[in-house]
């Protein structure tokens, strides 16, 4: 679909952004507020990636919005997380932390040395799994 995406609940009230504050129309609430998001990720169930640009570009808009109205410059970090942070898959995070931890065992140990895994069994052990070279 790719238009505005808009939530009409119960009330018939639509959660879209009211310019150039930002805020839902519907509900006041920092948009995309709750029922935008879930109108949003239905809307591009099948376009993650789709939804992540679609997010940014409005992230451009409203930076641009923000140093119009203010005379301090919006937080890169506060405006990602709510624009687009939350289009993460929700165990991604955690996912590449384990990743990152698995990559730092193993480049800790070595060439032709592996981790022994569990408590109390610290250190290098030669790695059978590969001939010593």
């Amino acid at each position: 679909m790719g238009g505005r995406a808009e939530s009409v609940p119960r009330t018939g009230r639509r959660h879209v952004a009211a310019r150039p504050a930002w805020r839902c129309r519907a509900c006041a609430a920092p948009w995309p507020c709750q029922p935008a998001k879930l109108a949003l990720r239905v809307e591009y169930a099948h376009d993650p990636v789709g939804l992540s640009v679609y997010l940014c570009v409005l992230l451009h808009e409203a930076a641009a919005d923000w140093l119009r109205l203010r005379p301090r410059p919006p937080d890169p970090a506060e405006l990602f997380a709510r624009f687009v942070g939350w289009t993460r898959p929700v165990g991604a995070a955690a996912e590449r932390g384990r990743l990152d931890r698995l990559l730092d065992r193993v480049t800790a140990a070595g060439p032709g040395t592996r981790r022994r895994a569990g408590p109390g069994r610290p250190g290098r052990v030669p790695d059978r799994r590969r001939p010593a070279g």
